[in-house]
């Protein structure tokens, strides 16, 4: 039985200084793992003490949201250790599964938001695998762990529930006031005014894809938003797009095929992953 009821972190738990170390860790590895991404389109290096400011930022930053969300029943279920060992596998297989079944599911709109890539300037696969890591950590980071979490927990301080959790209108609030910001953040700044259908589409595309990766942070935990995030973007940019960009119908056809092979493991694995939360 397929169940993808909310996962209710406890509410007043105490402190992760595991999950804290943890995600300023992987924020750290993301940062490295774009520079070949970086050094391949000549975007410019920062240096080691501009690295070295925003890791320092990063663990204020990550801080401040793992406290609200200890407050307010939003966090890092892993991380924070929240999982009983005998369900951390079934955790697992689901956040997985919903990854899977998100990169599938977004292919084709991503696609059409980069027909016009032009074949000869497009990154290798291997470099754009690397920089998803970073784009799955740091905007997950910000735009979930942060943002959502201080937006539901300002809304918490006037709505709550019978039970002392935020009221779920500021929930969603909160998660769709982030994928307007999200959408925004992804709009191309090349484009002009006059390419409104593409600044259209790139928004409209990106907001939406935000309020999943919300709805996956509040449901699942930020360790699934970020697993999901990176999951779209190398996907899309490392089989999707460079299939359509190969001309080969028998290429395309592959991926056409793969795409649905993965969409079936992936509903599998949902299907299969049941767990609850202490």
């Amino acid at each position: 039985m397929c169940n993808l009821a909310a996962a209710h972190l406890p509410a007043g738990r105490p402190f992760s200084w595991r999950a804290l170390w943890a995600l300023v860790l992987l924020q750290l590895f993301g940062n490295i793992a774009s520079l070949p991404l970086m050094r391949a389109t000549d975007a410019p290096a920062e240096s080691p003490v501009a690295w070295a400011l925003w890791t320092a930022a990063s663990v204020l930053l990550i801080g401040i949201s793992l406290f609200m969300g200890r407050r307010i029943g939003l966090g890092a279920p892993f991380l924070e250790g929240l999982l009983p060992r005998e369900e951390r596998m079934a955790w697992l297989r689901r956040i997985v599964g919903l990854s899977i079944l998100l990169s599938v599911g977004a292919s084709l709109p991503v696609l059409l938001i980069n027909l016009n890539v032009n074949p000869e300037t497009y990154p290798a696969r291997w470099k754009l695998v690397l920089a998803s890591i970073d784009a799955g950590v740091q905007e997950e980071i910000f735009s979930r762990l942060f943002l959502v979490t201080l937006l539901v927990w300002l809304g918490s301080l006037r709505w709550r529930e019978a039970d002392g959790r935020p009221a779920h209108n500021v929930i969603w609030a909160a998660i769709t006031f982030s994928a307007l910001f999200f959408g925004w953040a992804h709009i191309d700044q090349q484009l002009t005014s006059a390419d409104i259908l593409a600044l259209a589409a790139i928004f409209l595309i990106s907001a939406l894809l935000g309020l999943t990766l919300g709805w996956l942070y509040w449901k699942q935990g930020i360790e699934c938003a970020m697993l999901a995030h990176f999951a779209v973007d190398a996907v899309d940019s490392a089989i999707v797009v460079p299939a359509y960009l190969s001309g080969n119908v028998w290429i395309q056809a592959a991926t056409v095929v793969g795409l649905l092979a993965l969409g079936v493991l992936g509903w599998w694995l949902v299907r299969g992953g049941e767990y609850s939360m202490r």
